[in-house]
């Protein structure tokens, strides 16, 4: 009998020490499938759907333009908040790359990446965002597996967990 719980607890020494090893185990945040969230560095409130469905973030991005500064390829786009952060802003990024979306009933749409800042729960996190007209959209944030997979476990049956006025990210300033 003792020999078998030795025999378990290695076992289980060995999951969770190799799972250690390979970078397994972090500290995750549980999130609602809704969330807000705040875009630095202007700290603009926006309402965020957590996608487990969808690989690449996406955000809504009205007027993008196209343009070269220092030989690089960048992109200009207004972005605007929601309910009482309604600020807008001109956002100037230089484009990553670009990517091929497909969408369900119609064709792949092509999408500049930029990288931008986002902040939750106090923390900033830099990620990628494909900039997108999500006007049709409920939510003008999508947050997809690439950013939660080193984040958030997201509940599914529920919203909201961290409350955006309490959230230290609203005056939490950051430098871009």
């Amino acid at each position: 009998m003792r020999f078998g719980i030795l025999i378990f607890l290695l076992a289980l020494f060995g999951v969770i020490f190799g799972a250690e090893a390979k970078g397994e185990m972090r500290e995750k945040t549980v999130m609602g499938w809704l969330e807000s969230v705040f875009l630095k560095p202007w700290s603009i409130r926006v309402t965020a759907k957590l996608d487990t469905g969808a690989k690449t973030s996406s955000l809504h991005a009205e007027d993008i333009e196209h343009f070269t500064k220092d030989g690089q390829e960048w992109v200009r786009f207004t972005l605007i908040g929601a309910g009482d952060d309604d600020k807008t802003v001109v956002v100037e990024r230089p484009r990553v790359r670009t990517v091929y979306i497909k969408e369900r009933r119609a064709r792949a749409t092509r999408r500049d990446v930029v990288t931008m800042v986002l902040c939750k729960n106090g923390r900033d996190y830099e990620t990628e965002f494909t900039l997108i007209d999500r006007s049709n959209f409920n939510y003008p944030v999508l947050l997809g597996r690439s950013f939660l997979k080193d984040v958030a476990l997201v509940d599914s049956g529920d919203t909201f967990l961290y409350k955006a006025d309490s959230d230290p990210c609203r005056s939490k300033k950051s430098v871009q």
